[in-house]
């Protein structure tokens, strides 16, 4: 059984009616595998609201459909700057720095 800290990310949908759902669609060990596992979900049922939150220092990132189609075109068109946000945010970061630097580097 995978420890809490080895899967430390956990995604979940979110419905803008009520909230998060309760059960997790994935848990990752890294921010980058979390948002990539939206963007499977994203890709596979066309949802594009999601929750990811992080168990070690208690952050919460919400992608909404902005936020998910601008790391999707960040990865698409310049994978450097994606792993880059990726490590910055999985090392220190939150919401406001995850919009920021959309706002910065994809611009749509």
């Amino acid at each position: 059984m995978p420890s809490a800290l080895v899967n430390r990310y956990s995604v979940f949908v979110s419905m803008p009616e009520t909230g998060k759902v309760r059960k997790p669609i994935a848990r990752n060990p890294s921010l980058m595998l979390a948002v990539e596992s939206c963007i499977a979900a994203y890709e596979s049922t066309g949802h594009f609201s999601y929750v990811i939150e992080d168990q070690r220092p208690a952050r919460t990132f919400a992608l909404d459909r902005r936020a998910l189609l601008g790391l999707l075109f960040l990865r698409s068109n310049s994978r450097l700057r994606y792993f880059e946000l990726m490590n910055q945010l999985d090392r220190s970061g939150d919401q406001l720095v995850l919009e920021s630097a959309l706002e910065k580097q994809a611009q749509l």
